[in-house]
Protein backbone atom coordinates (compact mmCIF):
# COMPACT_ATOMS: atom_id res chain seq x y z
CA UNK A 1 0.00 0.00 0.00
CA UNK A 2 1.08 3.59 -1.05
CA UNK A 3 1.64 5.22 2.38
CA UNK A 4 1.37 9.33 2.63
CA UNK A 5 4.01 10.97 3.96
CA UNK A 6 2.86 14.50 3.77
CA UNK A 7 -0.85 15.51 5.59
CA UNK A 8 -3.00 15.59 2.24
CA UNK A 9 -4.04 19.31 2.44
CA UNK A 10 -0.24 20.13 2.38
CA UNK A 11 0.54 17.73 0.13
CA UNK A 12 -1.72 18.72 -2.37
CA UNK A 13 -0.70 22.60 -1.84
CA UNK A 14 2.53 21.28 -2.08
CA UNK A 15 2.60 19.71 -5.54
CA UNK A 16 0.02 22.62 -6.89
CA UNK A 17 3.56 24.55 -6.59
CA UNK A 18 3.43 26.42 -3.21
CA UNK A 19 4.76 26.25 0.50
CA UNK A 20 2.61 26.93 2.81
CA UNK A 21 3.45 30.86 4.31
CA UNK A 22 5.53 31.32 0.86
CA UNK A 23 4.69 33.76 -1.37
CA UNK A 24 2.73 32.27 -3.91
CA UNK A 25 4.10 32.09 -8.07
CA UNK A 26 4.69 36.07 -9.36
CA UNK A 27 5.13 37.67 -6.31
CA UNK A 28 1.29 37.57 -5.41
CA UNK A 29 1.23 37.69 -1.43
CA UNK A 30 -0.21 34.04 -0.38
CA UNK A 31 -3.66 33.36 0.71
CA UNK A 32 -2.49 33.71 4.40
CA UNK A 33 -0.66 37.23 3.35
CA UNK A 34 -2.49 40.11 5.97
CA UNK A 35 -1.85 42.38 3.19
CA UNK A 36 -4.03 40.91 0.85
CA UNK A 37 -7.41 42.35 0.03
CA UNK A 38 -10.62 41.41 2.27
CA UNK A 39 -12.50 42.38 -0.10
CA UNK A 40 -15.03 39.15 -0.78
CA UNK A 41 -15.43 39.94 -4.40
CA UNK A 42 -11.81 39.65 -4.86
CA UNK A 43 -11.77 35.80 -5.79
CA UNK A 44 -14.18 36.14 -9.01
CA UNK A 45 -11.74 39.28 -9.74
CA UNK A 46 -8.32 37.15 -10.07
CA UNK A 47 -6.98 37.03 -6.55
CA UNK A 48 -7.89 34.88 -3.16
CA UNK A 49 -9.84 36.34 -0.19
CA UNK A 50 -8.21 36.59 3.03
CA UNK A 51 -8.40 33.71 5.59
CA UNK A 52 -10.61 34.72 8.29
CA UNK A 53 -8.73 34.81 11.57
CA UNK A 54 -11.38 35.87 14.02
CA UNK A 55 -12.89 32.63 15.17
CA UNK A 56 -12.28 32.23 18.77
CA UNK A 57 -12.50 28.25 20.74
CA UNK A 58 -13.87 28.33 24.41
CA UNK A 59 -12.25 26.40 26.57
CA UNK A 60 -13.42 22.68 25.54
CA UNK A 61 -13.34 18.69 26.94
CA UNK A 62 -12.51 16.88 24.66
CA UNK A 63 -11.80 13.68 26.43
CA UNK A 64 -12.38 12.70 30.24
CA UNK A 65 -12.07 8.73 30.31
CA UNK A 66 -10.15 6.09 31.81
CA UNK A 67 -8.14 8.40 33.92
CA UNK A 68 -7.15 10.57 30.96
CA UNK A 69 -8.12 14.21 29.99
CA UNK A 70 -7.69 16.13 27.23
CA UNK A 71 -8.97 19.58 27.22
CA UNK A 72 -8.71 22.39 23.74
CA UNK A 73 -7.70 25.22 25.51
CA UNK A 74 -8.20 27.44 22.52
CA UNK A 75 -7.22 28.76 19.06
CA UNK A 76 -4.47 30.65 17.72
CA UNK A 77 -3.28 32.34 14.04
CA UNK A 78 -0.30 33.02 12.80
CA UNK A 79 0.83 33.53 9.43
CA UNK A 80 0.95 30.14 8.60
CA UNK A 81 -0.90 28.02 10.49
CA UNK A 82 -4.21 27.77 12.86
CA UNK A 83 -3.15 26.30 15.99
CA UNK A 84 -4.83 24.69 18.76
CA UNK A 85 -3.43 24.63 22.38
CA UNK A 86 -3.92 21.59 23.98
CA UNK A 87 -3.62 19.95 27.78
CA UNK A 88 -3.41 16.74 28.34
CA UNK A 89 -3.54 14.88 31.71
CA UNK A 90 -2.58 11.41 31.98
CA UNK A 91 -3.93 9.23 35.87
CA UNK A 92 -4.15 5.86 34.00
CA UNK A 93 -1.96 4.49 36.27
CA UNK A 94 0.24 4.14 33.07
CA UNK A 95 2.72 6.06 30.93
CA UNK A 96 1.04 6.71 27.84
CA UNK A 97 1.90 8.15 23.79
CA UNK A 98 -1.03 10.09 22.62
CA UNK A 99 -0.61 10.74 18.77
CA UNK A 100 -3.39 12.29 16.45
CA UNK A 101 -3.13 13.38 12.37
CA UNK A 102 -0.63 10.29 12.05
CA UNK A 103 -0.23 7.57 9.43
CA UNK A 104 -1.28 5.36 11.89
CA UNK A 105 -4.03 7.19 13.40
CA UNK A 106 -5.53 10.02 11.77
CA UNK A 107 -9.67 10.90 11.52
CA UNK A 108 -9.46 15.10 11.74
CA UNK A 109 -11.43 17.13 9.86
CA UNK A 110 -12.24 20.98 9.23
CA UNK A 111 -15.61 22.14 8.39
CA UNK A 112 -16.59 18.90 7.31
CA UNK A 113 -13.66 17.90 5.18
CA UNK A 114 -11.11 15.60 6.61
CA UNK A 115 -7.98 16.23 6.90
CA UNK A 116 -4.21 14.58 7.80
CA UNK A 117 -3.24 17.34 8.92
CA UNK A 118 -3.22 18.07 12.70
CA UNK A 119 0.28 16.14 14.07
CA UNK A 120 -0.02 15.19 17.52
CA UNK A 121 2.52 12.95 19.39
CA UNK A 122 3.27 13.57 22.88
CA UNK A 123 4.36 11.05 25.95
CA UNK A 124 2.53 11.74 29.24
CA UNK A 125 4.02 9.71 32.42
CA UNK A 126 1.58 8.19 34.63
CA UNK A 127 0.38 11.38 37.21
CA UNK A 128 1.68 14.31 34.96
CA UNK A 129 0.20 16.67 32.74
CA UNK A 130 1.73 17.96 29.13
CA UNK A 131 0.79 21.23 27.24
CA UNK A 132 0.86 21.00 23.67
CA UNK A 133 0.01 22.19 19.97
CA UNK A 134 -1.57 20.81 16.91
CA UNK A 135 -1.34 22.83 14.07
CA UNK A 136 -3.40 23.07 10.53
CA UNK A 137 -1.99 25.06 7.52
CA UNK A 138 -3.33 28.14 6.80
CA UNK A 139 -2.39 27.84 2.93
CA UNK A 140 -3.59 24.42 2.33
CA UNK A 141 -6.89 25.15 4.05
CA UNK A 142 -7.52 27.84 1.42
CA UNK A 143 -7.01 25.50 -1.69
CA UNK A 144 -9.87 23.20 -0.45
CA UNK A 145 -11.80 26.52 0.21
CA UNK A 146 -11.66 26.55 3.92
CA UNK A 147 -11.28 30.15 4.53
CA UNK A 148 -12.61 29.76 8.27
CA UNK A 149 -12.53 27.77 11.29
CA UNK A 150 -16.19 26.91 12.50
CA UNK A 151 -15.61 23.37 13.49
CA UNK A 152 -12.79 20.90 13.75
CA UNK A 153 -13.13 17.35 14.75
CA UNK A 154 -9.75 15.53 16.31
CA UNK A 155 -8.88 11.86 17.30
CA UNK A 156 -6.50 10.44 19.13
CA UNK A 157 -4.95 7.36 19.91
CA UNK A 158 -3.04 6.67 23.67
CA UNK A 159 -0.62 3.90 23.81
CA UNK A 160 0.91 1.97 26.54
CA UNK A 161 4.10 1.07 27.50
CA UNK A 162 2.67 -2.77 26.59
CA UNK A 163 1.89 -1.36 23.10
CA UNK A 164 -1.92 -0.95 24.10
CA UNK A 165 -3.44 1.52 21.86
CA UNK A 166 -6.83 2.83 22.64
CA UNK A 167 -8.78 4.89 20.17
CA UNK A 168 -10.72 8.47 21.02
CA UNK A 169 -12.80 8.38 18.13
CA UNK A 170 -13.30 12.15 16.24
CA UNK A 171 -14.19 14.66 19.10
CA UNK A 172 -16.14 18.07 18.26
CA UNK A 173 -14.75 21.19 18.76
CA UNK A 174 -16.87 24.29 17.85
CA UNK A 175 -15.78 27.73 17.27
CA UNK A 176 -17.39 31.29 17.63
CA UNK A 177 -18.30 31.20 13.48
CA UNK A 178 -20.25 27.27 13.80
CA UNK A 179 -23.69 28.82 14.05
CA UNK A 180 -23.42 31.54 11.15
CA UNK A 181 -21.15 29.18 8.91
CA UNK A 182 -22.78 27.75 5.46
CA UNK A 183 -22.23 24.44 5.25
CA UNK A 184 -24.52 23.90 2.46
CA UNK A 185 -21.88 25.06 -0.39
CA UNK A 186 -19.05 23.42 -1.90
CA UNK A 187 -15.88 25.50 -1.10
CA UNK A 188 -13.54 23.06 -2.27
CA UNK A 189 -15.33 22.68 -6.04
CA UNK A 190 -15.43 26.83 -6.35
CA UNK A 191 -12.15 26.77 -4.88
CA UNK A 192 -10.30 24.20 -7.03
CA UNK A 193 -11.37 25.24 -10.16
CA UNK A 194 -11.33 28.71 -10.15
CA UNK A 195 -8.63 31.37 -11.79
CA UNK A 196 -7.71 32.86 -8.77
CA UNK A 197 -6.59 29.78 -7.25
CA UNK A 198 -4.82 28.33 -10.32
CA UNK A 199 -3.03 31.68 -10.64
CA UNK A 200 -1.86 32.06 -6.49
CA UNK A 201 -0.97 27.94 -6.52
CA UNK A 202 0.38 27.69 -10.27
CA UNK A 203 -1.86 24.61 -11.49
CA UNK A 204 -4.17 24.36 -14.04
CA UNK A 205 -7.66 21.57 -13.73
CA UNK A 206 -6.81 19.88 -17.26
CA UNK A 207 -10.53 18.38 -16.41
CA UNK A 208 -13.34 18.73 -13.67
CA UNK A 209 -16.54 16.78 -13.80
CA UNK A 210 -19.69 16.63 -11.12
CA UNK A 211 -20.49 13.68 -12.86
CA UNK A 212 -21.71 10.27 -10.56
CA UNK A 213 -19.20 8.04 -11.30
CA UNK A 214 -19.61 6.08 -7.96
CA UNK A 215 -22.38 5.90 -5.64
CA UNK A 216 -21.89 2.76 -3.13
CA UNK A 217 -23.93 1.68 0.27
CA UNK A 218 -23.81 5.36 0.89
CA UNK A 219 -20.48 6.33 -0.39
CA UNK A 220 -20.30 8.74 -3.45
CA UNK A 221 -18.13 10.64 -5.42
CA UNK A 222 -19.25 14.15 -5.81
CA UNK A 223 -16.16 15.38 -7.93
CA UNK A 224 -13.36 14.09 -10.06
CA UNK A 225 -10.49 16.63 -11.73
CA UNK A 226 -6.87 16.37 -12.90
CA UNK A 227 -4.71 18.68 -11.62
CA UNK A 228 -1.51 19.70 -13.30
CA UNK A 229 1.17 21.88 -11.56
CA UNK A 230 3.60 24.26 -12.53
CA UNK A 231 6.21 21.73 -13.11
CA UNK A 232 3.98 19.56 -15.54
CA UNK A 233 3.36 17.01 -12.90
CA UNK A 234 -0.11 15.20 -12.93
CA UNK A 235 -2.56 14.31 -10.25
CA UNK A 236 -5.96 12.77 -9.93
CA UNK A 237 -8.48 14.86 -6.92
CA UNK A 238 -11.64 12.65 -6.02
CA UNK A 239 -14.32 14.33 -4.26
CA UNK A 240 -15.62 11.35 -1.70
CA UNK A 241 -18.83 11.91 0.47
CA UNK A 242 -19.57 9.51 3.28
CA UNK A 243 -23.47 9.95 4.25
CA UNK A 244 -23.72 7.00 6.34
CA UNK A 245 -23.75 7.21 10.19
CA UNK A 246 -19.96 5.13 10.79
CA UNK A 247 -16.68 5.82 9.41
CA UNK A 248 -15.41 4.35 6.25
CA UNK A 249 -12.35 3.77 4.72
CA UNK A 250 -12.20 4.40 0.92
CA UNK A 251 -9.49 2.30 -0.81
CA UNK A 252 -8.23 3.01 -4.15
CA UNK A 253 -6.27 0.01 -6.12
CA UNK A 254 -5.75 -1.34 -9.81
CA UNK A 255 -4.45 1.90 -11.47
CA UNK A 256 -4.12 2.80 -15.00
CA UNK A 257 -3.02 5.65 -17.11
CA UNK A 258 -4.65 5.35 -20.62
CA UNK A 259 -5.82 1.77 -20.11
CA UNK A 260 -2.72 0.83 -19.25
CA UNK A 261 -2.21 -0.86 -15.73
CA UNK A 262 0.30 0.40 -13.69
CA UNK A 263 -0.24 -0.70 -10.32
CA UNK A 264 -2.43 -3.06 -9.13
CA UNK A 265 -3.51 -3.97 -6.04
CA UNK A 266 -4.63 -1.84 -3.05
CA UNK A 267 -2.81 1.70 -3.71
CA UNK A 268 -4.30 4.23 -0.80
CA UNK A 269 -6.66 4.48 2.32
CA UNK A 270 -8.45 7.43 3.45
CA UNK A 271 -10.71 7.78 6.58
CA UNK A 272 -13.80 9.77 5.95
CA UNK A 273 -15.95 9.95 8.81
CA UNK A 274 -19.97 9.83 8.93
CA UNK A 275 -21.36 12.88 6.96
CA UNK A 276 -17.42 14.43 6.20
CA UNK A 277 -16.06 14.55 2.57
CA UNK A 278 -12.65 13.58 1.60
CA UNK A 279 -10.28 14.31 -1.07
CA UNK A 280 -8.51 11.82 -2.18
CA UNK A 281 -5.22 12.38 -4.22
CA UNK A 282 -3.53 10.17 -6.49
CA UNK A 283 -0.25 11.92 -8.07
CA UNK A 284 0.29 10.19 -11.14
CA UNK A 285 3.96 10.38 -11.26
CA UNK A 286 3.97 8.22 -7.82
CA UNK A 287 2.20 5.21 -10.00
CA UNK A 288 4.28 5.76 -12.53
CA UNK A 289 7.53 7.35 -12.79
CA UNK A 290 7.37 10.31 -15.51
CA UNK A 291 11.08 9.15 -17.07
CA UNK A 292 9.17 5.73 -17.88
CA UNK A 293 5.36 7.46 -19.65
CA UNK A 294 7.67 7.49 -23.39
CA UNK A 295 8.97 3.97 -22.75
CA UNK A 296 5.03 2.90 -22.78
CA UNK A 297 3.62 5.45 -25.37
CA UNK A 298 2.32 7.83 -23.22
CA UNK A 299 2.69 11.11 -23.82
CA UNK A 300 -0.73 12.94 -22.12
CA UNK A 301 -3.15 11.66 -19.60
CA UNK A 302 -6.25 11.03 -21.52
CA UNK A 303 -7.56 9.01 -19.15
CA UNK A 304 -7.29 7.14 -15.67
CA UNK A 305 -8.93 4.51 -13.79
CA UNK A 306 -8.72 3.08 -10.88
CA UNK A 307 -11.41 0.40 -8.24
CA UNK A 308 -12.88 2.16 -5.10
CA UNK A 309 -13.61 -0.12 -2.78
CA UNK A 310 -14.54 0.73 0.90
CA UNK A 311 -13.84 -0.87 4.57
CA UNK A 312 -15.00 -0.41 8.06
CA UNK A 313 -13.03 0.80 10.89
CA UNK A 314 -12.05 -2.55 11.92
CA UNK A 315 -10.95 -2.94 7.88
CA UNK A 316 -13.51 -5.64 7.26
CA UNK A 317 -15.14 -5.31 3.37
CA UNK A 318 -17.81 -3.32 3.20
CA UNK A 319 -18.14 -2.66 -0.75
CA UNK A 320 -16.34 -4.80 -2.72
CA UNK A 321 -13.86 -2.54 -5.76
CA UNK A 322 -16.20 -0.88 -8.12
CA UNK A 323 -13.96 0.28 -11.28
CA UNK A 324 -14.35 4.45 -11.89
CA UNK A 325 -12.70 5.98 -15.04
CA UNK A 326 -12.21 9.47 -15.64
CA UNK A 327 -11.46 10.42 -19.11
CA UNK A 328 -10.41 14.24 -20.66
CA UNK A 329 -12.33 14.59 -23.46
CA UNK A 330 -9.98 15.39 -26.50
CA UNK A 331 -6.98 14.42 -25.09
CA UNK A 332 -4.84 11.09 -26.43
CA UNK A 333 -5.59 8.20 -24.57
CA UNK A 334 -2.99 5.59 -26.10
CA UNK A 335 -0.29 4.14 -25.13
CA UNK A 336 2.62 1.90 -26.90
CA UNK A 337 1.95 -2.06 -26.72
CA UNK A 338 4.88 -3.00 -28.17
CA UNK A 339 8.21 -4.04 -27.32
CA UNK A 340 10.48 -7.51 -27.98
CA UNK A 341 8.08 -10.45 -27.52
CA UNK A 342 9.48 -12.63 -24.85
CA UNK A 343 7.01 -14.34 -24.20
CA UNK A 344 3.48 -15.76 -25.80
CA UNK A 345 1.52 -18.71 -24.45
CA UNK A 346 -2.21 -19.77 -23.19
CA UNK A 347 -3.77 -15.77 -24.51
CA UNK A 348 -0.68 -14.44 -22.14
CA UNK A 349 1.78 -11.91 -23.85
CA UNK A 350 4.91 -10.35 -22.53
CA UNK A 351 7.29 -8.17 -24.19
CA UNK A 352 10.58 -6.70 -23.48
CA UNK A 353 10.86 -2.36 -23.64
CA UNK A 354 13.89 -1.21 -22.15
CA UNK A 355 16.16 -0.97 -18.88
CA UNK A 356 16.27 2.23 -17.32
CA UNK A 357 18.36 3.95 -14.12
CA UNK A 358 16.24 4.75 -11.21
CA UNK A 359 15.15 8.45 -11.67
CA UNK A 360 16.37 9.62 -8.54
CA UNK A 361 20.38 10.67 -7.98
CA UNK A 362 20.36 8.67 -4.69
CA UNK A 363 20.07 5.81 -6.41
CA UNK A 364 22.52 2.72 -8.55
CA UNK A 365 19.05 0.83 -8.95
CA UNK A 366 18.47 0.15 -12.55
CA UNK A 367 14.85 -1.14 -14.40
CA UNK A 368 13.53 -4.11 -16.61
CA UNK A 369 10.94 -2.62 -18.35
CA UNK A 370 8.42 -4.92 -19.92
CA UNK A 371 4.61 -4.90 -20.60
CA UNK A 372 2.14 -7.96 -20.18
CA UNK A 373 -1.03 -7.92 -22.30
CA UNK A 374 -3.74 -10.96 -21.02
CA UNK A 375 -5.86 -12.20 -23.56
CA UNK A 376 -6.82 -15.31 -22.22
CA UNK A 377 -10.65 -15.21 -21.37
CA UNK A 378 -9.77 -15.03 -17.20
CA UNK A 379 -7.83 -12.71 -14.73
CA UNK A 380 -3.97 -13.70 -14.44
CA UNK A 381 -1.44 -13.10 -11.98
CA UNK A 382 2.20 -12.53 -12.81
CA UNK A 383 4.52 -13.90 -9.72
CA UNK A 384 8.15 -14.24 -9.85
CA UNK A 385 9.94 -17.75 -8.92
CA UNK A 386 11.86 -16.73 -5.95
CA UNK A 387 15.12 -15.61 -6.27
CA UNK A 388 15.76 -16.77 -9.91
CA UNK A 389 17.44 -13.73 -11.57
CA UNK A 390 20.65 -13.23 -13.43
CA UNK A 391 21.77 -10.44 -14.83
CA UNK A 392 25.22 -11.40 -17.75
CA UNK A 393 24.93 -14.38 -15.81
CA UNK A 394 25.49 -13.33 -12.29
CA UNK A 395 22.97 -13.87 -9.81
CA UNK A 396 21.23 -10.33 -8.72
CA UNK A 397 19.10 -8.73 -5.93
CA UNK A 398 16.28 -8.24 -7.23
CA UNK A 399 12.03 -6.81 -6.22
CA UNK A 400 9.72 -8.06 -8.22
CA UNK A 401 5.98 -6.70 -7.78
CA UNK A 402 3.33 -9.12 -8.04
CA UNK A 403 0.75 -7.75 -11.13
CA UNK A 404 -3.19 -8.85 -11.33
CA UNK A 405 -3.90 -8.41 -14.72
CA UNK A 406 -7.96 -8.99 -15.99
CA UNK A 407 -8.89 -10.21 -19.07
CA UNK A 408 -8.21 -7.77 -22.54
CA UNK A 409 -5.99 -5.66 -20.36
CA UNK A 410 -2.42 -4.61 -20.61
CA UNK A 411 0.62 -3.79 -17.70
CA UNK A 412 3.49 -2.36 -16.76
CA UNK A 413 6.18 -5.30 -15.08
CA UNK A 414 8.88 -3.31 -13.66
CA UNK A 415 11.63 -5.50 -11.94
CA UNK A 416 13.71 -3.62 -9.57
CA UNK A 417 17.54 -4.46 -9.84
CA UNK A 418 19.24 -3.46 -6.44
CA UNK A 419 22.31 -1.23 -7.16
CA UNK A 420 24.42 -3.17 -4.21
CA UNK A 421 24.40 -6.14 -6.44
CA UNK A 422 24.36 -4.94 -9.75
CA UNK A 423 28.21 -3.24 -8.27
CA UNK A 424 29.39 -6.70 -7.05
CA UNK A 425 28.49 -7.91 -10.61
CA UNK A 426 30.55 -4.80 -12.28
CA UNK A 427 27.19 -3.43 -13.42
CA UNK A 428 26.96 0.37 -12.88
CA UNK A 429 24.96 1.13 -15.77
CA UNK A 430 21.91 0.25 -18.26
CA UNK A 431 24.37 -0.03 -21.46
CA UNK A 432 26.23 -3.02 -19.08
CA UNK A 433 23.57 -5.01 -18.81
CA UNK A 434 23.28 -7.42 -22.21
CA UNK A 435 21.22 -10.42 -20.42
CA UNK A 436 18.43 -10.39 -18.21
CA UNK A 437 17.02 -14.02 -17.08
CA UNK A 438 14.25 -14.71 -14.81
CA UNK A 439 11.86 -17.19 -13.60
CA UNK A 440 8.21 -16.27 -13.84
CA UNK A 441 5.19 -18.53 -12.51
CA UNK A 442 1.60 -17.55 -14.10
CA UNK A 443 -1.36 -18.35 -12.09
CA UNK A 444 -5.06 -18.75 -13.15
CA UNK A 445 -6.89 -18.46 -9.53
CA UNK A 446 -4.84 -20.96 -7.34
CA UNK A 447 -3.72 -22.70 -9.66
CA UNK A 448 0.00 -22.62 -11.45
CA UNK A 449 -0.57 -22.77 -15.36
CA UNK A 450 2.89 -22.12 -16.89
CA UNK A 451 6.54 -21.52 -14.67
CA UNK A 452 8.62 -20.01 -17.62
CA UNK A 453 11.87 -18.73 -17.49
CA UNK A 454 12.47 -15.29 -19.64
CA UNK A 455 15.68 -14.54 -21.12
CA UNK A 456 15.87 -10.63 -22.26
CA UNK A 457 18.77 -9.89 -24.48
CA UNK A 458 19.34 -5.92 -24.98
CA UNK A 459 21.54 -4.04 -27.16
CA UNK A 460 23.36 -0.83 -25.57
CA UNK A 461 21.01 1.36 -23.45
CA UNK A 462 21.17 4.85 -23.31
Amino acid sequence: MKRKFLPLLLAIALFAGTLAGCSAPGGEPSPGDSTQAEDPAAQTEGQLGQFRTDATLAETVLVDEGGVKITATGLTYTAYSVDVALTIENNSGKDLSFVSGSLGYSCNSINGYMVNDGYLNCDVANGKKANDTISFYVDALMLYGIDEIADLEIGFSMTDDGYNTTYSGPRQLKTSAFDTHDYSTDPYQETITSRAAMRAYGYEIAHFTQDALYEQKGVKLLSSGVMTNQDGADALLLEVENTTDSMVYVTTADIALNGLVVRSGSWSSDAVNPGKRCIVKVELSSVLDPAWWEVYGITDIGAVSLSLAQRSQDRAELAAGVPVEVVIPGVNASFDGEGTEVYNNNGLRIVSKTVRKDASDYSDDLYVLLLAENNSGRTLAIDDAYDSLSVNGYMTEYAFDKQELADGKSAVLAIKLWGSSLQANQVASPSDVQEVEVGLEILGGSASLDQPTLTLQFDQQD
